[in-house]
């Protein structure tokens, strides 16, 4: 392609300074990666009956680079997949981030690169441009969905505390890819000799993988894979997935069902209402977190909203009410026209149906938060 070309693509200023510069090795094994996210990114996993004739405009990756390690991330439009590529190119890499679409054109040119060949990537604020022997695609940057702040908030939430529960070798990582089921279930995963298999009986050290199907998404990358290591939260719904490749890796975390999207949870609340100091960046998901490296980056968006919700709203309002009132012999009762409820902050507990139906596996109720911010204001 052309310099004329490349300069004549509308709203991409190739004057701007790079946030990276440089090439993704190797170039068959990054392009098939990249390629996965885009085809998340288009795939729902999940359609409500009342959405059938719907149409959503999505995104494809939000790429994000730290001076050190390129990540490239994007969810499913249902929000209940979400993948992170984590890369190290080789060349220049700065700190910034953008988000943009992988059109037909440039999937085209991805899906072209074989073997060792080289595939060129610049990352600038306002899109990208990827290289090859064979042609050049370039993508500017495209308004992020408010849905997408909240599913990075969700998981963020939701991994910070997991730990490793499987690690696979390259023979038995590959096997168990290859094995997965074709339609949704309900099952776990749990160790057999040094693989794993899935069975329909939970148990203290099985690995939440209902809806494992999701993870099919995967297979152009499963004759690159080195290793799979599995991580989850001990009594969580929610497990990562990480394939090991050559130089790099790919995260998949999947919903504890289909029909749940992580921007519809609210594990995200506890942090906001306990007052943590990260607590505004991981809302708003411009923090980031690391399951493998049990780390934390910073993600700065150059769009989307903080995601709202009806409990947290609630709960302020119970609050600015002055319904909350903190009781001697410890807890709070929460009096609100005819509703009484009892609450405990540690371990955490309410007297109210949501409580009763989800525990805190779908973050907390309204009156467990209206409690921690009423514990965080006296």
């Amino acid at each position: 392609m052309t310099t004329d070309v490349l300069l004549s693509h509308p709203g991409l200023d190739l004057a701007a300074p790079a946030i990276v510069d440089g090439l993704l090795e190797p170039g068959a094994q990054a392009a098939q990666a990249l390629l996965v996210l885009g085809k998340i990114a288009r795939t729902r996993f999940w359609l409500p009956p009342a959405m059938v004739n719907r149409l959503i405009a999505e995104s494809d990756p939000v790429f994000t680079a730290d001076g050190h390690i390129l990540r490239a991330e994007s969810f499913s439009p249902c929000c209940g997949v979400h993948a992170r590529l984590d890369l190290r190119p080789v060349g220049q890499v700065g700190t910034g981030c953008t988000n943009v679409e992988l059109s037909e054109s440039t999937r085209s040119v991805l899906a072209g690169v074989a073997g060792q060949e080289p595939l060129h990537l610049t990352v600038r604020g306002d899109g990208i441009t990827l290289r090859t022997l064979d042609g050049a695609g370039q993508e500017s940057r495209v308004p992020l969905p408010d849905r997408w702040v909240a599913g990075f908030a969700e998981i963020a939430a939701v991994t910070a505390h997991a730990t490793p529960r499987a690690e696979l070798g390259q023979a038995e990582a590959r096997a168990f890819l290859r094995q997965l089921p074709t339609k949704a279930t309900t099952a776990w995963a749990v160790r057999s000799g040094r693989g794993l298999r899935l069975t329909a009986r939970g148990g203290p050290e099985a690995i939440p993988a209902t809806g494992l199907h999701r993870l099919r998404v995967v297979d152009p990358l499963v004759r690159f894979t080195e290793g799979l290591s599995v991580y989850a939260t001990p009594g969580a719904e929610v497990a990562s997935w990480v394939l090991h490749l050559d130089r790099a890796r790919l995260t998949v975390t999947l919903s504890p069902t289909p029909s749940r999207g992580f921007s519809g949870e609210g594990g995200w609340l506890t942090a906001l209402a306990a007052g943590l100091a990260a607590g505004h960046d991981l809302v708003t998901g411009r923090t980031g977190h690391d399951v493998v490296d049990g780390t934390w980056f910073a993600r700065p968006l150059p769009s989307g909203r903080a995601p709202g919700n009806t409990r947290l709203t609630k709960a302020k309002a119970l609050v600015e009410a002055g319904a909350v009132r903190a009781l001697p012999e410890g807890g709070y009762e929460i009096a609100h026209g005819s509703s009484v409820q009892r609450v405990r902050l540690d371990p955490a507990g309410c007297t109210c149906a949501w409580f009763a139906d989800h525990q805190q596996s779908r973050g907390p109720c309204s009156h467990l938060l209206a409690a921690r911010l009423s514990a965080g204001q006296s």
